[in-house]
């Protein structure tokens, strides 16, 4: 399955993505330019920038 994840380089959200990860789950991160990547570090996962207020960049995210 694929899962997608805002707020995926908080604490809170990093933590779920982990879990996802464990369980087999593809992920797909939205993260916005000026966000700091660290919890993401060396994770097989796919990153889309963008914003949730940016229509286009939604769209982008939720493809495939």
């Amino acid at each position: 399955m694929k899962t997608l994840i805002t707020g995926a380089t908080g604490f809170v959200g990093a933590a779920v993505l982990r879990e996802l990860l464990k369980k087999g789950h593809k992920v797909k991160v939205l993260i916005r330019e000026s966000s700091v990547l660290n919890n993401l570090k060396n994770l097989d996962i796919e990153t889309v920038k963008g914003d949730l207020k940016d229509k286009d960049s939604l769209k982008k995210c939720l493809k495939d």
